[in-house]
């Protein structure tokens, strides 16, 4: 913004965008959440006055994250869910789950399961994953060893609807956005930007549009029971970095290693953090992923490509083997969220590296893709 004669000229204007940008750039703060400030300050079509923009620039202020910033509320949303809100957001250090998990110290065997997230619009409110929290519980909050609040358990189990089969020895669970449930995904700060128009506010009630919404959390560590009818049930875990992708909130679950959804039986789903209101699907033989090329990224990482795009994270939690003519062998695991199409990348494990020049046999670990790819390196 320039001045005249050196002076401030409160009744000037600037132009929304102007502010984002310089706001956004200066606290490394994501543009949805400074525009969502900027809306709040102006509603009208007219440009900002100096005024509104001082006012602004008192919010940034308080959105400067500080390693000293302590808890002033606490509530819990669902069973698994707890909305924080900070004098100050937490610093970048601060947010890692390892260093949180030690900060945020609950009774009764409470625990943090991920990293707390900031949610996109506010200036220090986060959403925070727990394990599943005893209704009718009074749980203490201590954070940096300090009593930071209390909350009581909740009994609200988050509401899904349908589960559905997608590979022999993998399932999801779906949740709709038009039926008020969302995933984390959409609402936190450091997602928005790659969330597009699919990326949205909530306010401090946890509202936008006139509805007001359930929050999925992370589902790090998360699990259900399946039951094939007749039979034993099995505990299926969390596939990483699936619960939220090409725009569907669908969270993928996976059997144990070697164990297969068998054909023409009817499975049910259980769990103690979601309700299902469709929980039961026949399971059906699906076609494995065919891998129809790969290529080597550099010494120590492969691009994985297959006949068709999937449209959904398959490739998570994925190995594949590479074998040399002499008979060496080296497994490459996908790398979450790389996935571009097709395209998926896969780091070699165990400090592993190839050889230059070499030509490599890629063979997928376990059934869940078929190969017959090769590819040389560089």
């Amino acid at each position: 913004m320039e001045t005249i004669d050196g002076k401030f000229n409160p009744n000037e204007t600037v132009t929304d965008e102007e502010l984002v940008q310089v706001v956004s750039k200066a606290l490394k703060r994501d543009v949805l959440s400074v525009k969502y400030w900027v809306n709040q300050l102006n509603s009208t079509a007219e440009p900002a006055t100096r005024g509104e923009v001082a006012a602004l620039l008192n919010t940034a202020r308080k959105a400067m994250p500080s390693d000293k910033a302590q808890i002033t509320s606490v509530k819990s949303i669902n069973e698994i869910t707890l909305i924080v809100t900070l004098d100050a957001p937490l610093t970048a250090e601060n947010e890692v789950f390892t260093k949180a998990k030690e900060d945020f110290v609950f009774n009764d065997g409470l625990t943090l399961t991920n990293m707390p997230r900031l949610k996109s619009g506010s200036v220090a409110t986060y959403i925070v994953p727990t394990s599943v929290q005893k209704a009718g519980t009074t749980y203490n909050l201590s954070y940096k060893g300090k009593n930071a609040g209390s909350f009581v358990g909740n009994a609200a189990k988050v509401d899904m609807t349908t589960t559905t089969q997608v590979t022999n020895d993998t399932f999801e669970i779906e949740a709709l956005k038009t039926n008020g449930v969302i995933d984390y995904g959409y609402v936190i700060s450091a997602y928005s930007g790659g969330r597009g128009a699919n990326a949205f506010v909530l306010d401090e009630n946890n509202r936008a549009n006139g509805i007001t919404y359930q929050i999925i959390p992370s589902m790090q560590g998360r699990q259900v029971t399946i039951t094939p009818e007749g039979g034993e049930s099995i505990v299926a875990k969390y596939v990483p970095f699936t619960q939220s992708t090409d725009g569907k909130i669908e969270p993928k679950f996976r059997l144990p290693e070697g164990q297969v959804l068998k054909p023409g039986v009817k499975y049910t789903l259980t769990s103690d953090w979601a309700n299902i209101a469709n929980p039961s699907f026949e399971a059906k033989e699906i076609v494995p992923l065919q891998i129809s090329g790969a290529e080597a990224v550099s010494e120590t990482s492969i691009n994985v490509t297959l006949a068709q795009d999937p449209g959904d994270e398959l490739f998570s939690g994925r190995s594949v083997q590479l074998t040399d003519p002499n008979g060496d062998k080296w497994v490459a695991t996908y790398k979450f969220s790389s996935r571009k199409g097709a395209v998926g990348v896969f780091d070699i494990t165990n400090s592993g590296k190839l050889a230059a020049g070499t030509v490599y046999t890629v063979t997928p670990l376990g059934a869940w893709a078929t190969s017959q790819a090769t590819f040389t390196s560089k």
